[in-house]
């Protein structure tokens, strides 16, 4: 879950706003950390209308959502003393103008003072570790469990994300139809990964070895459903095991997770040949941006590859 807001709100229709745009993502089925995080986001916007003296929703204008757009731009993070990245800018400015566009479809306002706002999806060079497809093989070698098989066939072979693979239940694993099913992706989004006979199969005996009525896929020693932290922490058992783990520092170690494999299968499809579009449907991607960023290829790879 996101942390709790530093900014505090005291005007009660602010406080009402956001309490209730909240509960309509919830119903929209967004996932509870999305509808937190634009929570506290709408709730940092109020905060800076009320500092600057603004209580009501009818008297923002584009000149104080384009002030807003400056002041977050030149805000430091509390957490690193940096400015925000691209990436945070980019979430805040679109929960607030998407918000308001909310409150215009309900007629609470009568125009959108966002509205003439444009941002690009950022575009940050972001440094990961990515495995080569030699690394990849050398990890299925060494597991020792079926879980920990089939933990690398779910992140690295469907290209699921770390709370996906958490969240995945048993009958989420349409295996006669070799399909894995993504209920709720990012921002909600379903989506089928199709997986092959080998993967299949070898998930299909992975189910059936355990006895536990448990809804979910994976389960942690206690019995209950295995949890992001515990996933990251039975790959880095795995890692440590092979020739090219033992090599890395303590730092590297700390920046290795599931998302790891994530941007690993990314690279290594586009690697083989498949198109740019086809790997963002493949991880559930709203933007091709995305696709960009979770890869390691340069520009005028992707270029070419979208010709």
């Amino acid at each position: 879950m996101a942390l709790p807001s530093r900014h505090i709100i005291y005007n009660e229709l602010y406080q009402k706003e956001s309490k209730e745009y909240k509960e309509y993502l919830l119903l929209l089925g967004y996932a509870d950390d999305t509808c937190q995080s634009k929570y506290l986001y709408l709730k940092e916007f109020f905060n800076w209308l009320e500092e600057i003296g603004i209580y009501q929703l009818h008297h923002i204008t584009a000149v104080e959502t384009g002030n807003f757009y400056e002041y977050i731009q030149n805000r430091k993070s509390t957490r690193t003393g940096q400015e925000l990245k691209q990436k945070s800018v980019y979430d805040i400015m679109r929960c607030a103008q998407q918000y308001l566009g909310y409150a215009l479809h309900l007629g609470k306002i009568k125009i959108n003072p966002a509205s003439h706002l444009k941002f690009n999806y950022p575009n940050e060079e972001v440094n990961r570790i990515i495995f080569t497809q030699e690394e990849i093989r050398e990890l299925y070698e060494v597991t020792e469990t079926e879980q920990e098989r089939t933990i690398l066939h779910i992140a690295y072979g469907c290209g699921l994300r770390a709370n996906e693979v958490s969240q995945l239940n048993k009958e989420d694993l349409r295996l006669t139809e070799n399909l894995v099913i993504v209920q709720k992706g990012k921002n909600s989004k379903r989506r089928l990964v199709p997986i092959n006979d080998t993967i299949s199969q070898e998930l299909q005996e992975f189910i059936f070895s355990s006895e536990t009525k448990q809804k979910a896929v994976f389960l942690n020693s206690k019995g209950g459903r295995m949890q992001e932290w515990t996933l990251n922490k039975q790959l880095k058992k795995i890692i440590k095991r092979t020739d090219f783990g033992k090599a890395f520092t303590q730092a590297e170690l700390t920046k290795i997770g599931m998302h790891t494999l994530r941007h690993s299968i990314a690279t290594h499809l586009l690697e083989n040949g498949m198109q740019l579009e086809q790997v963002q449907l493949f991880l559930g991607h709203s933007h091709i941006e995305s696709t960009k960023i979770y890869t390691h290829i340069n520009q005028n790879q992707i270029n070419e590859m979208m010709k």
